[in-house]
């Protein structure tokens, strides 16, 4: 069978990564792998991923604009809306898969295309999104539910929003899992964070939607009961800083901002904690959730979004809005024998999310589009 040929805008691994680049950088690693599909990957600096059957191609290269200022926003969206897809279109259609989410509105009727909806935030919890990043989902969206003509989504519950919030008929819709990085399952030391004694992992900064200000305070309560409470630190990884935070009283006992931990460093983290807190209020997914699971660190995080459903009964969960429930978590995953009971299951969850699973699947999409 020859091998598909598909269209990805990958510009956005040429800068911070996140949840989608992840996606998008693994996935592209399991598809080449397969030796099934080729990738013509749109990108506006050289990514160097050195994948076979991944070929890059630089239509333009970005200028040195501010970054944020109108000038950058507008030639990013005449990159990724007009400009790059027209640099590689054939007569006879291609293939084009939206893996940030989005689909450019420079596809013609011939061309088909599939895009990848991570989750549906900016519309269930507008809140928790600057005003910027509103007007942007608001604004290219809609395209994106009259064009594709398939979606990916990486969760039921994602799935779901889609139904229910987009009307897109589940017929439409195929369900993909993340897989999980094996640099999360081949730790080989843990941290040596733990050195200085227990502690406790969040990551993501802090920020609105990871819900880092209930989680310190409802730390803060916990430790404040005393007892071997007291022994332990939550520590903090990313650098995202809500400006109302930057604005607040001073970090309470105990608690430590790491700023941004290099990946590579990050399974030691997880190993060395004696629990993973990720009570966000909502996410389409999670990885961090399996990240955590894979190093056999016990994991407490929310009742709402996608948590559920990735943690699979294998974690402590918790209300998001409550600081009192977030504290109850917290304890009841620092006492061993929940703590190496929830840590077992965890080992054992994560055999389910597979990037060469994630990939077989994806393929299916890409022949199904095909027929």
């Amino acid at each position: 069978m020859a091998p598909v040929e598909v269209v990805v805008n990958a510009r956005y691994l040429s800068g911070t990564w996140t949840g989608t680049e992840v996606y998008m950088a693994r996935l592209l690693q399991a598809l080449s792998e397969t030796e099934q599909v080729r990738v013509c990957a749109l990108t506006w600096a050289p990514l160097h991923m050195n994948l076979p059957g991944v070929h890059e191609i630089i239509p333009a290269r970005r200028p040195n604009f501010r970054a944020g200022s109108i000038p950058a926003v507008l030639w990013k969206l005449w990159f990724d809306q007009w400009y790059a897809l027209r640099v590689v279109s054939k007569n006879d259609g291609l293939l084009y898969h939206g893996m940030d989410g989005f689909l450019p509105y420079s596809l013609r009727r011939r061309d088909s295309c599939v895009a990848t909806v991570h989750d549906l935030g900016w519309q269930v919890h507008p809140e928790l999104f600057d005003h910027r990043l509103r007007l942007m989902y608001g604004s290219l969206f809609p395209w994106v539910l009259r064009r594709a003509d398939r979606f990916i989504a990486v969760s039921r519950y994602t799935a779901d929003d889609l139904m229910r919030r987009s009307g897109v008929p589940a017929s439409r819709i195929d369900v993909i899992y993340h897989g999980l990085d094996p640099l999360f399952s081949a730790v080989k030391q843990s941290s040596k964070e733990a050195e200085a004694g227990p502690y406790l992992l969040a990551v993501g900064g802090v920020s609105p939607r990871k819900n880092t200000r209930r989680l310190i305070e409802a730390f803060r309560a916990w430790r404040a009961k005393g007892g071997h409470r007291a022994q332990f630190r939550l520590l903090i990884t990313g650098t995202s800083l809500d400006s109302e935070f930057v604005r607040g009283a001073p970090l309470p006992e105990g608690v430590s901002l790491l700023g941004y931990v290099a990946k590579e460093d990050l399974p030691g983290l997880y190993a060395g904690a004696a629990a993973f807190l990720y009570p966000g209020i909502y996410e389409g997914f999670g990885l961090p959730i399996i990240e955590a699971m894979a190093c056999g660190t016990p994991v407490v995080t929310s009742t709402t979004g996608a948590a559920p459903e990735i943690a699979g009964g294998a974690a402590v969960l918790v209300d998001p809005f409550d600081v009192e429930s977030i504290a109850r978590g917290i304890e009841r995953v620092t006492l061993a024998p929940e703590g190496d009971r929830l840590s077992a299951l965890g080992r054992q969850r994560v055999g389910m999310f597979d990037w060469s699973t994630a990939a077989s699947e994806t393929i299916e999409v890409y022949r199904m589009l095909q027929r």
